[in-house]
């Protein structure tokens, strides 16, 4: 076997480690991915769905408060109540997008809460269609 064979040998070797690697690198960054993106799917139909939630109990509890109390307290705790549902919106997303894996950031859709409740709306859409 001459030099150049062993140096021909040894390049398809290197090569091809090197070719492997990057594939399996490739491969696993792409199932990270897709993880990273179907978790964050799934955790914006949980805030969706909480919200929902947080609507109706809510809605419940106005109720309570002008039959309990007068006009203008109602008010008064409605406004409080709002105020504390808009601070967790805030610090929810901010929380969310914070801790979004910065290799991943790329595909991250959402920002802030009306962003969010977009995306959300499309994947209801896609849902639907689907």
């Amino acid at each position: 076997m001459s030099s150049f064979d062993i140096a021909i040998t040894l390049a398809s070797f290197v090569l091809g480690y090197l070719l492997r690697t990057y594939i399996g690198f490739r491969n696993a960054y792409s199932a990270a991915s897709i993880l990273v993106d179907k978790t964050s799917k799934q955790l914006l139909k949980l805030i969706g769905h909480t919200v929902y939630r947080i609507a109706i109990i809510d809605f419940l509890y106005h109720k309570a408060i002008e039959n309990l109390r007068d006009k203008e307290q109602a008010k008064i705790c409605k406004n409080e109540l709002d105020q504390s549902i808009e601070d967790w919106k805030r610090d929810t997303m901010s929380v969310f997008v914070e801790n979004y894996p910065e290799d991943f950031e790329w595909q991250l859709e959402v920002n802030d809460w009306d962003s969010a409740m977009r995306a959300l709306t499309e994947l209801y859409k896609k849902g639907r269609r689907e």
